[in-house]
Formats: structure tokens, C-alpha cells, sequence
């Protein structure tokens, strides 16, 4: 009887994604052991597109990192989920020389407030879009995969990654948001991944989400383990998607930072039963918890099994799943 009440509940999830892949991870172009699997998703981070490493002096441009990234990302048919960052050195001294905080990443930069120049930073922006959309005019020699997804900024509630007020991020997640969807027809705005759930969370998102709603395509969750060190059971699927209800928003969500301390595969399985489209994994070398070496195998083999997959249901509850590929087979996943 219980067995038969679990069938009934069973939850289906249908998607708009086509063949891609479903799944990616955080790459550092200098750790060869985290730079992406082949066919997959990749999110640099904290990557190359951060204005001041391309601008490094006011219309002093230099691609060399960003091309780096790109070529490799193109030769393993990866696709990159490109993070901005609107912080360039020699602009926050002009307004901010006082501000100067503790930068969470070596060599990134130490201010991190709104940036003094508007205008300055758009024109950063205007350029970055135009060598790497695909378009045929100012592309990077040899671009071949052109990056459609960008992601406008990185936990903004938080003071190790922004500074500035919520309604300096919101000017900056707007502004960006139409340039981008004006000189890219195809572009697709990802949201600034939302940390967690955590009240402190909850707090500033239930209030900046009504004002970007309209400005984003795909809603972005962080899963990093807690400060007890456990995990929510769903990389924090479950409870962000209520958020967005509350605040009548109907956007794919995706997890851009999902890091386990349990089993993987079950979180993993949880998570895209609470609607879920893409999980992008920490890395194998990210700070924090590790995954164990046969919970890793266990994920790699269940991202092998299902890539790609058209649509999931719960069978039955933590035990097994049933996910629809493609081509309309079925496949049975454990967990």
C-alpha cells in the first residue's frame, strides 16, 4: 500500500532544455583536474570575465585569458556559462579609493562596490558581448561556440563578493541585462546565483527578485554545505522555487554551485525532482567538503546513464527515479 501511495505522488518534470547536457562544473583553467568534461556545461570561476582582467587600464584591452577559456571550452564541445564581474581596479579608485575591502579570490579585485563609471563599465560590457556572440563582426579569431549564457554577477547578498547596496545591484543587473539582450538577440540571462536559503537569504532576495524578474531568463541557485556542516536534501530546489511563486516568477532554475556531503546521486535526483533543469558541481578540488572517491564514481556513472534527459519522475520516494531520454527510452535510476 505504501508503495502504491508513493507511485501515485510521483512527480514529473518537463523541460524546455533540448539534448544538451544537463549537468557541468566549476572549472580553474589552472588546476588541470578541474577544467570540465567534454560535452558539458563549464562555469569558470571566478573565470576571466571580470572587467578589470580584460580592461586592465581605462581602453586597455586584453583578451588573452578570455580567448584561453574559450578556445579550450570550443576544442571539448563544452559550453560556458560566462559569470560578469563589474569591478575593474582603476575605476573603483575613482569613487571608491577608501572602500577597499578583502578580495575572496587571488589577484581579483579588492573594491567591490557599484562601479563609478556606469558608462565605462557598459562599454567593458558592449565589447565582451561583441567577441564572443557569433555574430561574424569583432569575434575572436577562430570562435567556432559562441557563449549565449551569461550570468550577471555571483551571490550579491553577500559583502565577499558585493558592496554595494541591493539597489546598486539591482541598477547593475538591469543595465547589464539590457545591453546584453540588445546586441545579442539569442542571449540568455542567467540570475546572480542566490547563496542559499538561509533567512539572511530569503530576506534579500524576496525583496530584489520583484525588481529583476523581468530581466532574467533562468533563475540560479548555490548549494555550498552549511555552517553545521550538512546539506539540504535538494540543493535548496525546493525552497527557492516557493520563493519564486511567491513572487509569481515562472523561470527554469538551475543549481550553478551544488556541493553534497551525502550521497550524490540522491541530492542530485531530489534536486531535479524539484525542478532543477541543469546541476553544475563544485569541482573536484573546490574549497569545502569533498566528495567521497565512490560517490564521485557513483555521479559520474548516473551523469553517463541520463545526460540529457527529456524528463524525470519519482518512482518511488528515496529509493528510485525514472528519467526519459531523448529519444523516448526509459531509463531506471537507483538512488
Amino acid at each position: 500500500m505504501k508503495k502504491l501511495f508513493f507511485i501515485l505522488l510521483t512527480f514529473v518534470i518537463f523541460s524546455n532544455v533540448s539534448a544538451e547536457s544537463r549537468f557541468g562544473e566549476l572549472t580553474f583553467m589552472r588546476d588541470e583536474k578541474m577544467r570540465g568534461k567534454d560535452n558539458q556545461w563549464v562555469r569558470p570561476h571566478p573565470g576571466p570575465f571580470v572587467w578589470s582582467f580584460i580592461e586592465q587600464s581605462k581602453g586597455n584591452f586584453v583578451w588573452d585569458e578570455t580567448d584561453k577559456h574559450m578556445k579550450y571550452s570550443q576544442e571539448r564541445n563544452q559550453k560556458i556559462l560566462a559569470t560578469i564581474w563589474p569591478y575593474a581596479t582603476w575605476d573603483q579608485k575613482t569613487c571608491n579609493k577608501k572602500k577597499k575591502g578583502r578580495s575572496p579570490f587571488k589577484g581579483f579585485p579588492k573594491r567591490m562596490n557599484k562601479p563609478c563609471s556606469m558608462p565605462d563599465y557598459l562599454n567593458f560590457l558592449t565589447l565582451l558581448i561583441d567577441r564572443y556572440d557569433g555574430d561574424g563582426n569583432n569575434d575572436m579569431p577562430g570562435l567556432k561556440t559562441k557563449i549565449t549564457h551569461w550570468e550577471i554577477m555571483n551571490e550579491p547578498e553577500f559583502e565577499m563578493f558585493f558592496k554595494g547596496t541591493e539597489e546598486e545591484f539591482v541598477d547593475i543587473f538591469v543595465a547589464s541585462s539590457k545591453l546584453i539582450k540588445e546586441k545579442q538577440k539569442d542571449s540568455v540571462i542567467v540570475m546572480a546565483g542566490a547563496a542559499a536559503m538561509y533567512p539572511e537569504n530569503k530576506k534579500f532576495w524576496s525583496s530584489a527578485l520583484p525588481k529583476i524578474k523581468d530581466h532574467f531568463d533562468i533563475a540560479n541557485i548555490h548549494h555550498i554545505s552549511g555552517r553545521d556542516g550538512k546539506c539540504d536534501k535538494d540543493f535548496w530546489v525546493g525552497e527557492f522555487s516557493e520563493l519564486l511563486a511567491s513572487k509569481k516568477i515562472d523561470k527554469p532554475i538551475w543549481v550553478t554551485e551544488a556541493m553534497t556531503c551525502g550521497p550524490p546521486v540522491k541530492a542530485y535526483v531530489n534536486a531535479f525532482s524539484k525542478g532543477a533543469e541543469v546541476i553544475i558541481d563544485v569541482g573536484v578540488n573546490a574549497p569545502g567538503a569533498k566528495m567521497s572517491k565512490k560517490g564521485r564514481k557513483k555521479l559520474n556513472e548516473f551523469i553517463e546513464q541520463v545526460d540529457g534527459f527529456k524528463s524525470m519522475r519519482i518512482i518511488t520516494k528515496n529509493k528510485s527515479a525514472e528519467f526519459t531520454m531523448q529519444n523516448g527510452s526509459k531509463k531506471m535510476i537507483e538512488f
